[in-house]
């Protein structure tokens, strides 16, 4: 297959990129770079990339046939959101309506897109299934489920299969520790390497289903195949469907720093932050066939020291 990957440069879109590429698949990666990097992406003779904003792309863009897309280009901050309205919206939905008029220029007929579980809000029972109700307490987490609410329309439309993936709290190699953007693990890390401390935004004892990068990119893959009826908008949560605290993760990561003892310093919590979160994965087992490892086993705890 022929897959373009938007924001392919980035955090997870690298990974799944290599995921492609390992699988056989020749891919084409558009990315502004506006936070990816080049040097996530291997030199691989089945790799073409592109330097463009996905708003600013055109079907001639475009000179070979594309089987499927896997839309990640985004700015995932939920903080980012609050402070630019505007152009949070501008890169998380406009870019999703982009992307689906490509498909239909295209004629594509597989969009497999990043959502999120911040669609959610505050959830009222554990594990949140894709049946519990959509609140979001966030300009990003709107932002996500009206792409949900654009894919599902436009699937019925142009006879598309889309996929929705609701990631959970996604950690790994490439994720920016100096970035607004992180997640803690990224940034917890980092400091320990450092000898710094590490401030925790609450008490510490927050809860979070956090799935390693790798998985997440398998589960893309998983998606872009899966058969599905044309006009269908499947969503699927993409977490561990386990939960564990800030403070488990610090003791965790200490065994892997045994030099750190820097001190832990506790800050308010941010705003739109929740409690707890833990992804009901049944329905990605069922229908994509995906099983994640489990959350922070020593191999990847390994991975991230190094």
């Amino acid at each position: 297959m022929h897959i373009l990957v938007t924001g392919g440069a980035g955090f997870i879109g690298s990974h799944l990129t290599e995921q492609l590429l390992d699988t056989g698949n020749r891919v084409t990666v558009v990315d502004n770079l506006s936070s990816g990097k080049l040097s996530n992406l291997p030199e691989h003779s089945n790799l073409k990339f592109i330097q463009k904003d996905i708003l600013a792309c055109k079907a001639e863009d475009f000179t070979e046939k594309i089987d499927a897309i896997a839309h990640l280009a985004a700015i995932a901050s939920v903080n980012f959101s609050w402070v630019q309205p505007l152009e949070a919206h501008h890169n998380n939905l406009s870019a999703t309506l982009a992307v689906i008029q490509l498909c239909e220029a295209l004629n594509i007929s597989r969009l497999v897109f990043t959502s999120s579980a911040a669609v959610y809000g505050n959830p009222s029972q554990l594990p949140i299934s894709e049946e519990h109700p959509t609140a979001p307490i966030s300009p990003y987490g709107l932002q996500k489920l009206v792409s949900e609410q654009y894919a599902s329309l436009f699937s019925q439309k142009l006879g598309l299969s889309s996929v929705g993936l609701r990631l959970f709290n996604v950690f790994g190699p490439r994720q920016a520790p100096d970035s607004e953007y992180s997640g803690v693990i990224s940034i917890f890390s980092n400091a320990m390497k450092q000898g710094k401390p590490i401030t925790i935004y609450g008490d510490g004892k927050q809860t979070r289903d956090f799935i390693y990068v790798k998985d997440v990119a398998i589960a893309f893959t998983k998606a872009l195949l899966a058969p599905l009826e044309a006009g269908s908008c499947l969503i699927c949560n993409i977490g561990t469907g386990k939960r564990i605290s800030l403070l488990e993760i610090v003791d965790i990561m200490k065994a892997s720093f045994p030099q750190w003892n820097a001190p832990i310093n506790f800050a308010p919590p941010r705003l739109a932050d929740i409690r707890h979160s833990q992804a009901d994965i049944l329905k990605a087992s069922s229908v994509l066939d995906f099983m994640p490892d489990g959350v922070m086993n020593p191999e990847i705890v390994q991975i991230l020291a190094g």
